[in-house]
């Protein structure tokens, strides 16, 4: 009896915390809300077009990739060989295999822009097929196979009037090569001298918050699916809120790495 009382407090007690954090993350974003300035975003083949629903006022992004920035490493992990239940041998080996891209995404005109200059690590384990298993295998259906994947963004944002640079990392973005949908919040910071900024589960149908060290929110990202949409709070400094708006963009480009 004493011990089911005691895990029906810890369960009260857990429920309690759950519940006001919860409460505190939906007040957080309602504040924020109502101080944001709200930007629908059409993206197509490169570029990302930002309007206000009651303004004729737009901005462009413009993503290009630097082709001299390609690497692509393999490892071999592995090599297995064994009797298939079907009678055929099944000869794989197990490879990691890292590829890094590099991009820049660049907002606002020569004279007053906004740009980050990105690296994108794409890392994935495979099985693939031995030239022994191709001959002996009787199951062509399964020669190779993605066994998970992950990409990893990180990165710098920077205003050309500006010598302040902003550094950012970016990672879950999807839901790590599993076979049906499951979308964690994505992780990810954005920081400077004097910010520092990172995401977090947005409790509304954004898809991710931006906090600062207060723990106040300032931003927010709708990425996943269109329509896509950001909000960035009203009384930042024009350069952070580019900032944020730039690394919001490089969120919802993420399908062209």
């Amino acid at each position: 009896m004493k011990k089911r009382i005691q895990i029906f407090v810890i369960y009260i007690f857990l429920l309690n915390m759950f519940t006001g954090k919860t409460f505190s993350q939906s007040f957080e974003d309602s504040v924020m809300i109502a101080n944001c300035e709200k930007w629908n975003i059409v993206y197509k083949k490169g570029m990302l077009t930002l309007s206000q629903p009651e303004s004729a006022q737009a901005f462009t992004m413009n993503l290009s990739k630097l082709d001299s920035g390609k690497i692509k490493q393999k490892k071999k992990d592995s090599t297995d060989i064994e009797f298939s239940g079907s009678g055929g041998l099944d000869g794989s080996k197990y490879m990691t295999i890292k590829k890094n891209r590099v991009y820049n995404l660049r907002m606002g005109t020569d004279e007053n822009s906004t740009a980050a200059l990105f690296v994108v690590t794409n890392e994935s384990n495979e099985k693939r097929q031995t030239f022994l298993g191709k001959v002996m295998s009787k199951n062509h259906e399964e020669e190779n196979e993605v066994l998970s994947s992950e990409s990893t963004i990180n990165g710098t944002i920077k205003r050309n009037n500006l010598a302040t640079a902003w550094k950012f990392s970016l990672k879950n973005f999807g839901n790590g090569g599993l076979p049906f949908s499951i979308f964690s919040a994505p992780e990810g910071f954005l920081t400077s001298e004097k910010d520092s900024l990172f995401l977090e589960r947005a409790s509304f149908k954004a898809d991710a918050v931006l906090v600062n060290a207060e723990g106040h929110h300032v931003g927010a990202v709708k990425f996943r699916k269109k329509p896509f949409t950001i909000w960035v709070q009203k009384d930042m400094e024009n350069s952070l809120q580019d900032a944020v708006a730039v690394l919001f963009g490089v969120m919802i480009a993420k399908k062209s790495f």
